[in-house]
């Protein structure tokens, strides 16, 4: 078994389990498992997951199961996790659960009303081709294994197309956001990253 299968069967373990706390099915308080750790995470990513900071991205909506992959991959070798190592290496399977079930049950970011204008149209002649909307649904909203992009902070997005299309971060599978971004230039990431910003 490589390296690569061992991290992937751990992310679907830790997904497929049940966690043993109840799920949460609205924001009211976060289990016991991670109302500790959620001061560290709240420093960077906001109280209610809505980042501040830049290149730091907001975690309120995100899809549970998408949550939990990303610190599955982060903590198992799969995914470099920069100034999030410290965390991520000491996160047990139920603590993962919880921190996706909690980061879903808060209310997505708000679309972005400031900078610089969103070009709809020059926006989706590169999305459409690419397929994006059959992973992250039409409204970008995300499902499953794959993000929220609607209200992420651009600055954010811009830097993961970019970490994508250097093969700095590979995602899942097939490596199928590798294969999208690739052929994308600087000023078609500007432009798609400034439309998901501004999308409700």
């Amino acid at each position: 078994m490589t390296a690569k299968t061992r991290f992937l069967f751990a992310a679907m373990m830790v997904v497929a389990l049940p966690s043993v706390a109840p799920s949460i099915a609205v924001a009211a308080d976060p289990p016991a498992t991670i109302k500790s750790l959620l001061t560290t995470c709240n420093a960077c990513h906001g109280a209610k997951g809505v980042s501040s900071i830049a290149q730091t991205p907001s975690l309120a909506g995100q899809p549970n199961i998408f949550t939990q992959y990303q610190l599955v991959f982060m903590r198992d070798g799969g995914r470099k996790p920069g100034v999030m190592a410290a965390v991520v290496k000491t996160l047990t399977d139920d603590q993962i659960r919880d921190l996706g079930a909690w980061y879903e049950s808060l209310s997505p970011p708000p679309a972005l009303k400031t900078g610089p204008a969103a070009d709809e149209a020059k926006a989706m002649a590169l999305i459409t081709p690419r397929h994006c909307d059959s992973c992250h649904k039409e409204d970008f909203s995300g499902q499953g294994e794959t993000g929220r992009l609607a209200g992420q902070r651009p600055d954010y997005l811009i830097k993961a197309l970019k970490d994508f299309r250097s093969a700095e971060r590979r995602g899942r599978g097939m490596g199928a956001m590798m294969e999208v971004s690739v052929t994308l230039k600087d000023e078609d990431i500007q432009t798609i990253a400034t439309y998901l910003a501004r999308k409700p």
